[in-house]
């Protein structure tokens, strides 16, 4: 009995899905941190425990945080006690804004900071000068070591806003340590090095696969697409982290402000590729908005046109991937390859998301998903970074999943190719054997000839009529050379009979089957020799005292082909419950065959019925055959 590959290897694609998301979230692990700088700064809703006032002839008079924030360059005072919990916590850092505020700061009325060493730094004495300008620099802030024992004690700063800047908030005033700066640094590395690290791996083995493709002779080229989506995806990732850490601009070349919009739409690109009905009706949804907004970032950067470098007009790019959502199910409803692995996984993340974003809505939460909801146009860059990386992975892995089934669609056909070439030789060594014997009576012939006109002319008539059915024995025995018009199931039958031969089993057979029949070689070398080699191996078992006869039945019948195989039996034989199948008597490792027959009936709308009646086993089944494409 012939086997095939066993069921639970259809499982290794789930399980390969979930060894990926385990690693993407261990590696998501080291993006983030739970430890964070405590914040002290006061807000409109709450003053953190802060006591506001300026001084006025050295009289207290409390403000609140909105004139906090109003401030126009004059000192306020904002003086709290810090808890022992904070130093036991390990904070030991202050940071204060030094760009937008003039601070000096106090520990229980000792000077610890100040911005100018040259004023009066006493406590209600502190004038700060209109023109200082400041920290320089984008991101920078003030940050000094408390000493041991803060604890308990009172922290004041005098606070001045910078008039050199026309906005600004209240001061921020947090607390942090050494070890806290280096997991916030290390995360906020690891949340930038870690997706350019994996997007560059996905654009190098997305050009592995199109090589792979090419040396086999299949020019995909849609799938350079991704391999520059991907490749652009890692270059903007780049260029956010030299912005974040102020390193040197590699990539700070006229085009680095398409990265975005090209990371969005090549992916969307390569899904308009893979459309087929639809492909004329989705591509002016997604050409005329991504020209459009490429065009004019082209443009915002020649002085001519520096008006519309306004980023606004990106908003139309939401238009292509709201009508994918629309043209991938039509794509999946006319069973485009592509589109019935993409849509399902593509509607499945979107209600992922939603979900999440509704739970975090409810929860009182924010995410990301939340925010682009909320406000589509102030987070567009965000909302189209997620979506490219999303389509960019959805896409590339359904590439990955293709290229693995033309593979195993290309070893089925050698497999089948090699099947038939063994049936070819069987059915030469088959000839031959017939060819030999009808050789041998051609030659005999006139023997046998004068003999029956010997016996007949001497009435012997018994003698003649036992003479003439050995003969017919003899040539019962030749096998035919062709028992049907389609080639592969010729080749079958032939072989099953001289198998047959071999192991002294007689078998009949009634097959009709046309030459053109639109059911694939691989189904039927799998069903018919299937059915055939479980019947010879099950009469090759009995002994010479039993009846060792094997009936085959082949038809086309309206557009049902029907297959039933009729074979003796020794023993009773095991039947699955839950799929009504014999069970294999080998033990683990056989078996297969059946299923693969049973897998083939459901294929062609069909089932397999087995069942045994006696010492009699019946295999049949009727096969839909389906209509031929014009």
């Amino acid at each position: 009995m012939k086997t095939i590959k066993p069921k639970w290897n259809m499982g290794l694609l789930p399980l390969y899905a979930v060894i990926i998301l385990l690693a993407a979230s261990f590696l998501y692990s080291y993006m983030y941190t739970d430890t964070e700088r405590l914040f002290l700064t006061p807000v409109f809703t709450d003053n953190n425990g802060w006591e506001i006032y300026r001084l006025e002839d050295g009289v207290k008079k409390n403000i609140t945080v909105e004139e906090l924030s109003e401030n126009s360059g004059e000192t306020i005072y904002l003086s709290r006690t810090l808890d022992q919990e904070l130093e036991d916590g390990g904070y030991t850092i202050l940071e204060l804004d030094g760009m937008a505020w003039q601070e000096s700061v106090f520990l229980d009325g000792a000077l610890l900071y100040t911005a100018n060493p040259a004023l009066d730094n006493r406590i209600g004495h502190v004038e700060f000068s209109e023109e200082y300008q400041g920290i320089q620099g984008m991101g920078e802030y003030v940050r000094l070591s408390l000493p041991p024992g803060y604890g308990g004690k009172t922290l004041t700063i005098a606070a001045a806003a910078n008039t050199a800047i026309k906005e600004h908030s209240t001061p921020m005033i947090r607390l942090s340590s050494e070890a806290v700066q280096t997991q916030l640094l290390v995360s906020d590395a690891n949340r930038i090095s870690i997706p350019a690290a994996v997007c560059m791996t996905a654009a190098v083995l997305l050009l592995g696969l199109f090589f792979y493709n090419l040396y086999y002779d299949r020019k995909s080229f849609s799938i350079l697409l991704l391999t520059l989506a991907a490749l652009i995806q890692a270059l903007r990732i780049l260029l956010d982290f030299e912005f974040r850490f102020s390193s040197h601009f590699a990539l700070d070349f006229i085009t680095s402000e398409l990265l975005v919009p090209l990371a969005y739409g090549l992916p969307l690109l390569y899904l308009l590729t893979q459309m087929k009905r639809w492909k004329k009706w989705y591509a002016p949804f997604l050409l005329i908005p991504l020209v459009l907004s490429v065009g004019l970032h082209i443009m915002g950067r020649i002085p001519v046109f520096t008006a519309v470098s306004s980023y606004s007009y990106d908003a139309v790019l939401y238009i292509p991937l709201l009508a994918l959502g629309v043209f991938a199910v039509l794509e999946w409803k006319d069973r485009n390859t592509v589109y019935r692995l993409f849509t399902p996984a593509f509607l499945a993340v979107t209600a992922v998301m939603l979900l999440d974003a509704l739970g975090c809505a409810m929860a009182g939460k924010a995410s990301i998903l939340t925010s682009i909801l909320r406000m589509p146009g102030y987070f567009l860059y965000e909302a189209f970074l997620y979506s490219g990386g999303i389509l960019l992975f959805l896409a590339g892995g359904i590439s990955f999943l293709l290229t693995v089934k033309k593979a195993a669609d290309t070893q089925s056909a050698l497999s089948v190719m090699t099947a038939r070439n063994e049936l070819v030789k069987e059915n030469i060594r088959s000839i031959q054997e017939s060819s030999t014997e009808i050789s041998a009576m051609r030659h005999d012939m006139l023997r046998h000839l004068h003999a029956m006109l010997d016996l007949s002319q001497q009435g012997e008539n018994k003698r003649l009529e036992s003479y003439l059915k050995e003969l017919v024995e003899e040539t019962e025995d030749i096998l035919p050379l062709q028992v049907c018009q389609h080639p592969l199931v010729n080749a079958l039958v032939t072989r099953s009979l001289a198998s047959a031969k071999r192991e002294r089993i007689q078998m009949e057979y009634h097959v009709e089957v046309p030459a053109d029949l639109p059911v694939t070689d691989s189904d039927l070398c799998i069903l018919v020799m299937n059915m055939l080699d479980n019947a010879i191996e099950a009469v090759s078992s009995l002994s010479e005292e039993k009846k060792r006869t094997i009936e085959l039945t082949m038809h086309v019948r309206g557009r049902y082909l029907f297959i039933e195989t009729i074979n003796h039996c020794e023993r009773a034989v095991l039947v699955d419950v839950e799929t009504g199948l014999f069970i294999s008597m080998k033990g683990p490792g056989h078996g297969y065959g059946m299923k693969a027959m049973s897998e083939i009936a459901k294929k062609y709308k069909s089932i397999l019925q087995v069942r045994q009646e006696g010492d009699t086993v019946v295999v049949r089944t009727a096969l839909l055959i389906p209509e031929e494409k014009e």
